[in-house]
């Protein structure tokens, strides 16, 4: 089940949302998992912690037939991008409710597709869940069969993602490629834990992923975890 974000003018406004999530997530610094309290992460968002590429390209007509914007943002996008952003996320380890808010600023064009990958840091790694927009089909990536906030982002190149997750078993979609990895809810939480999940924020210039940040716990750090259960996959 998912929900959808803060409110459309919490949309509207990078501070003020920025503000009670900074809250939320200092008053999560005191909880433990035992108490079954919000637990805090963040993620700072760069284009340097982008990965290496993933296979986006569709195997049936070009870019523009999915996203039609993208012939007129290619034209007008800077080539050197300049996006920073920042991820405040809160998880409900009794509800196994992920609540996030990205903040981003300065893309090079409009956010085409966002997503929660799962990934060891400096490890490129599958969607495990999209936020907005979603793949072209036939995509050979891992792919969440719903989005969050909708199968289209935010226009503009500055903006608020926001929603909540619910955590459920993901299966990979029949004739996702070996890239895809299922996971049941207990590894997804032992994802978080461990910080093995990446934010990824893609555009039309940068579509394996224009900024994209770590998710690192900011008061949990997998000490009830295995963390060693799940190695780091492969850089593709």
């Amino acid at each position: 089940m998912l929900k959808s974000g803060f409110g459309p003018k919490a949309l509207l406004s990078f501070a003020c949302l920025m503000a009670p999530l900074s809250a939320l997530a200092q008053d999560a610094t005191s909880s433990s998992p035992a108490t079954n309290e919000v637990i805090g992460l963040r993620a700072n968002l760069s284009p340097a912690d982008v990965r290496g590429p993933l296979n986006y390209e569709p195997t049936k007509g070009p870019l523009e037939s999915f996203f039609p914007d993208c012939s007129v943002d290619k034209q007008m996008a800077s080539e050197l991008s300049e996006a920073f952003g920042e991820a405040l996320i809160s998880f409900d380890p009794e509800n196994k409710e992920v609540r996030f808010g990205v903040a981003y600023k300065g893309l090079s064009g409009n956010a085409i597709m966002a997503h929660f990958h799962d990934g060891a840091p400096g490890v490129n790694g599958p969607v495990l869940q999209t936020i907005c927009g979603h793949p072209p089909p036939t995509s050979a990536i891992g792919v969440s069969a719903t989005a969050v906030m909708g199968d289209k982002c935010p226009v503009g190149n500055h903006g608020v993602l926001s929603g909540t997750w619910q955590l459920t078993d993901h299966d990979c979609p029949e004739g996702s490629d070996k890239s895809c990895i299922s996971r049941t809810v207990d590894e997804q939480v032992q994802l978080l834990a461990c910080g093995n999940l990446y934010v990824n924020i893609h555009t039309c210039l940068n579509q394996p992923g224009e900024v994209a940040g770590q998710i690192t716990p900011v008061n949990w750090i997998g000490k009830e975890q295995n963390c060693n259960a799940l190695p780091p996959k492969s850089s593709q």
